[in-house]
């Protein structure tokens, strides 16, 4: 039988782990939607929204990776210093197994924000020009709606308050990408 104590072990790890997820794949969806509607906006080339896109995956994923890794090796680090310091007067019960894996973290982001960018990338490049924006919008309203289930399965959050705040943010962004992108193209083109 599983004790208490073996079940709990990487708790906070794998809770981190989580949260770097669900945030990977939310800032892949709308950054990639963002980045691919601005260049529909400013009415560039096929060629030219592939490029951004995945150029906008690629340093987005790696960026997501490397901002976890900086801070959950920074709370790695303060961990340590607690357990190496522990004062009796304060009731921070730490072992090893509670400390946050950076790498973890990190390879979660990288991974959930690739795929997370799939989305709208994929969207915009198989929808037909006429298509893109409203194909774009509509399969990010769904990733995001996706991802706010998942992220409040098993919590008191309310889904429904989740998913209207990912949505909200999500077309705020593709709007403002979008509106600047057409602007830059009269301005320029």
């Amino acid at each position: 039988m599983e004790s208490s104590k073996t079940k709990n072990i990487y708790f906070w790890d794998k809770l981190n782990v989580l949260r770097a997820g669900i945030l990977g794949a939310n800032d892949g969806i709308i950054s990639v939607s963002g980045i691919v509607l601005g260049a529909t906006g400013a009415n560039l080339s096929n060629t030219t929204l592939l490029v951004s896109g995945i150029s906008g995956m690629l340093a987005g994923a790696c960026s997501m990776a490397g901002g976890e890794w900086i801070s959950v090796s920074a709370q790695h680090d303060v961990q340590e210093y607690t357990m190496a310091h522990e004062n009796p007067q304060v009731d921070v019960d730490l072992a090893q197994k509670d400390l946050l894996v950076p790498f973890h973290a990190a390879a979660m982001s990288f991974t959930a924000f690739i795929i997370g960018s799939l989305i709208p990338l994929l969207a915009i490049m198989l929808s037909a020009p006429s298509w893109r924006f409203v194909n774009t919008a509509i399969a990010m309203v769904i990733a995001l709606s996706l991802n706010a289930i998942i992220s409040t399965y098993e919590t008191t959050n309310s889904t429904k308050r989740t998913i209207v705040r990912n949505v909200v943010i999500g077309i705020l962004t593709i709007l403002i990408t979008y509106g600047i992108g057409a602007l830059l193209h009269v301005l320029i083109g």
